[in-house]
């Protein structure tokens, strides 16, 4: 074991968390708590060195269904068709990396986890994921393996990992991109950095910046190296022509205080020596940049993009079949062709479909845009109705941006459709907005 986990588990860890005593009772309900919090209640805390769990991470099911198994399928097989290969990073839920002993301790033994069953349901994600066709390191099994890795991949008063968490999960997921063999991979080997450096990045921690916002309680800023990897970075003049290209497309793990604080782009182009480069979005949602890459023509000609890194978060998951329609709507929008129907949107808001023919894709083109949200009511022949959200957050930039929406409309799962209702605020969708189904 290293100097740094070593230091990790005593400084991060085993301050103990035996008792159940909250930073302050406001955390126990959303109705004490301010607004901006609200929705993270009840948060689970004790004193100031244990762990903070918001409401939001204590989801039990992360094993996608049938339908969007099946769309994940078809999101990697349309990357696979642009000639590259596409890998999901998803880090693990916190309340199982601070273990089912420290959630107990920390509600008195109330809270309704049970980590075993949420650990196998992550785990079953995976598989998921592997079975659709890519790439995905279970980094439940990397934060677990052992009591210093445990201590060491988050934050105990952030949501993020650790830059040692970051690190070690783009060696989980450069050893499972070079088992792949994929070309330009399969001769390489795992490069490890160096762990112990003088780059210290201090974190405040937003979840320390909730304590003391609701509990006026301090927490001190944690102070950790960040592991260096050699030729991680390459400066414009340096000629990487003969490196694999790869696109990073995730969250605020990869876009922390937008400037990827810890060093994801870094760690995953030192340790695989490729070129990175990172599009991730703080607060763009589980598909903002991976929609936003897809949309800008980033994925360039076949083959020029040897590898898309989606990284996203446990607490967006990938169980909600809106943004996997959203997502592969975006992918098949290049290849869509003569429009079945087209109608102009209403301006009141709503506008009804009765479909000629079945389609495979709903399109708006929607210029001048403000809108970040549109609702999609689904009709079937058998009566029943599925509503979908297309949705975009106003963080993503505008270059990751696009005036159309695309919605697929496959893997019905032998429904039939029949109609859709399309509902929007009228005085945010533009000019000329118009609907298109293929």
């Amino acid at each position: 074991m290293n100097r740094f986990l070593s230091l990790c588990t005593a400084a991060l860890i085993c301050a103990g968390s035996t008792q159940a005593d909250p930073l302050c009772d406001a955390f126990a309900s959303a109705e004490a708590m301010p607004k901006k919090y609200s929705n993270l209640a009840p948060v689970l805390s004790g004193s100031s060195s244990d762990w903070i769990i918001t409401a939001d991470q204590m989801d039990a099911e992360y094993a996608p269904g049938a339908e969007a198994a099946e769309l994940l399928a078809q999101i990697v097989a349309e990357f696979a068709a642009r000639g590259t290969q596409l890998a999901i990073v998803m880090p693990p839920p916190r309340p199982l990396i601070a273990g089912q002993a420290t959630v107990d301790a920390l509600s008195g033994g109330q809270a309704d986890f049970d980590a075993a069953a949420v650990a196998a349901s992550f785990d079953q994600m995976i598989e998921v994921v592997r079975d659709a066709g890519a790439i995905a390191p279970n980094l439940l099994e990397l934060a677990t393996r052992d009591d210093a890795m445990r201590s060491a991949f988050y934050y105990r008063h952030d949501t993020h990992w650790t830059p040692q968490g970051a690190a070690h999960s783009a060696l989980a997921l450069a050893e499972e991109v070079i088992a792949a063999g994929l070309p330009g991979f399969a001769a390489s080997s795992v490069v490890q950095p160096e762990w112990e450096t003088q780059d210290i990045l201090s974190e405040r921690g937003s979840l320390a910046d909730m304590a003391k916002a609701v509990c006026e309680a301090s927490i001190a800023p944690v102070e950790l190296p960040v592991p260096a990897f050699a030729d991680a970075g390459l400066s414009l003049l340096d000629d990487t022509s003969d490196r694999p290209r790869i696109l990073l497309a995730g969250s605020s793990f990869s876009n922390r205080y937008k400037k990827d604080a810890y060093r994801v782009a870094d760690a995953i182009a030192g340790t695989l020596q490729a070129e990175v480069i990172n599009h991730s979005v703080s607060g763009g949602g589980s598909i903002g940049a991976i929609e936003g890459i897809v949309n800008a023509g980033l994925l360039g000609e076949h083959g020029s993009v040897d590898l898309v890194v989606w990284e996203l978060p446990y607490t967006e998951g990938l169980r909600s079949l809106s943004p996997l329609r959203q997502l592969l709507g975006a992918l098949q929008m290049g290849a869509a062709k003569g429009a079945l129907q087209v109608t102009d949107l209403e301006p009141s808001g709503e506008t009804k479909m009765a479909f000629e023919a079945e389609p495979n894709l709903l399109a708006l083109n929607l210029p001048n845009v403000t809108a970040q949200r549109i609702k999609v009511d689904l009709r079937f022949e058998n009566g029943s109705k599925k509503t979908m959200t297309l949705l975009r957050k106003s963080h993503v930039p505008a270059a990751l941006q696009s005036a159309w929406w695309a919605l697929s409309l496959d893997a019905m799962q032998g429904r039939v459709l029949t109609s859709a209702k399309i509902r929007y605020d009228g005085a945010t969708i533009g000019d000329n907005p118009t609907v298109y189904l293929f």
